[in-house]
C-alpha cells in the first residue's frame, strides 16, 4: 500500500466554513428535488456590505473560509458577482473562498478568479429528462461543457459535482464529460430524503452509492465523497474506503475511528472538500 492509499482525508468544515446563501431562501428555478429547502441551512446575506460582516466574522472565529452560494435565477446561475467585492476581502483576511455560481461566462469567471476565488463548485448533468424535468432548465447538454470550459480558460478550478439517483445514464454521461475537460477529481453526491420535494419518501440505498463510486473510480476519477449523502446509511462510509475512496466530507467519529485501527493517516481540514489546498 503506498502512502496516498493509507491516507484519509477528511474535511469538517463546521462553523469555520459556513455555506452562505446570497438569495436568502429564494430560488427561481426550484428544482424537483430541492425545491430550496436546502437553502435555509445557510447564512443568508443580502449584499456584498452583509458579507463583509459575516467574513468579520468567520475571521475573528477563527475560521477558515467560506462557501458562496444561492439560489438560482432562471437561467441556472447564481448571483454571486454582487458581492464580488465581499469575496475580495475575504481573501484579504486569509480566508479560502469556494464559489458555486451555477452556469458562469468568461468574463465572470475571470472577475471571480482575479478577485481570488480559490475553486468553483459545479454540478455537472448530462442527461436531458433529467435537466428540464428535474432541474426545470431549458438549456442544451453543452452548456454544461461550456461552463467548465469557462471557468478553466479563466484559470479557475471546477470541482465537479456528480449526484446518485438521477440515474446511471446521468452519473456517466456527466463522468465521461468530466474527464473529456481533463478533470481527474470528482465530487460524490447523493440524493436525500427532503420533504415537499420528489425524494420526500425515496431513500437511496447504500449500494446504489457503491455501485456509482466503483462506476468513477473503474473510470479513472478520483472520487471524494461529499457532504450531501443519506446519514441513515451507517456502513457507507467505510465501504467507500474499501472501495477506493480517499477523501471525505464529515466522517462520523466511528468512521475516523475505524480507519485509524486499521492503521490509516487521518487528515483532518476544517473546510469544503471543494477546495483545494
Amino acid at each position: 500500500m503506498n502512502r496516498s492509499d493509507n491516507e484519509l482525508t477528511v474535511y469538517l468544515p463546521g462553523k469555520a466554513f459556513p455555506s452562505v446563501s446570497v438569495t436568502g431562501t429564494g430560488c427561481d428555478l426550484m428544482c424537483e428535488h430541492c425545491k430550496g429547502r436546502h437553502l435555509k441551512g445557510m447564512v443568508a446575506v443580502r449584499d456584498a456590505e452583509d458579507l463583509v460582516r459575516t467574513v468579520d466574522g468567520i475571521v475573528s472565529a477563527g475560521g477558515t473560509g467560506m462557501l458562496v452560494s444561492g439560489g438560482c435565477d432562471a437561467d441556472g446561475s447564481v448571483p454571486v458577482m454582487k458581492v464580488i467585492d465581499a469575496i475580495r476581502y475575504a481573501k484579504s483576511k486569509g480566508l479560502k473562498v469556494n464559489v458555486h455560481t451555477g452556469f458562469v461566462g468568461r468574463d465572470d469567471a475571470e472577475r471571480l478568479v482575479k478577485a481570488g476565488t480559490d475553486s468553483f463548485s459545479v454540478d455537472v448533468h448530462q442527461d436531458a429528462a433529467v435537466i428540464k424535468n428535474i432541474l426545470h432548465l431549458n438549456i442544451p447538454q453543452s452548456a454544461y461543457s461550456d461552463m467548465l470550459a469557462n471557468i478553466i480558460s479563466a484559470g479557475g478550478v471546477p470541482a465537479a459535482h456528480l449526484t446518485v439517483g438521477f440515474g446511471t445514464e446521468d452519473l456517466v454521461m456527466s463522468a465521461e464529460l468530466v474527464k473529456r475537460t481533463g478533470l481527474k477529481d470528482v465530487i460524490l453526491l447523493a440524493l436525500v430524503p427532503t420533504e415537499g420535494t420528489v425524494t420526500e419518501d425515496s431513500l437511496i440505498s447504500e449500494d446504489a452509492v457503491i455501485d456509482a463510486v466503483k462506476i468513477l473510480t473503474e473510470m479513472g476519477l478520483n472520487v471524494t465523497l461529499g457532504c450531501m449523502r443519506p446519514r441513515a446509511h451507517r456502513n457507507l462510509e467505510i465501504r467507500c474506503i474499501d472501495a477506493g475512496v480517499r477523501k471525505i466530507a464529515n466522517p462520523s467519529r466511528g468512521t475516523v475511528s475505524w480507519a485509524r485501527s486499521k492503521g490509516m493517516t487521518v487528515i483532518e481540514k476544517r473546510m469544503c472538500c471543494s477546495v483545494t489546498p
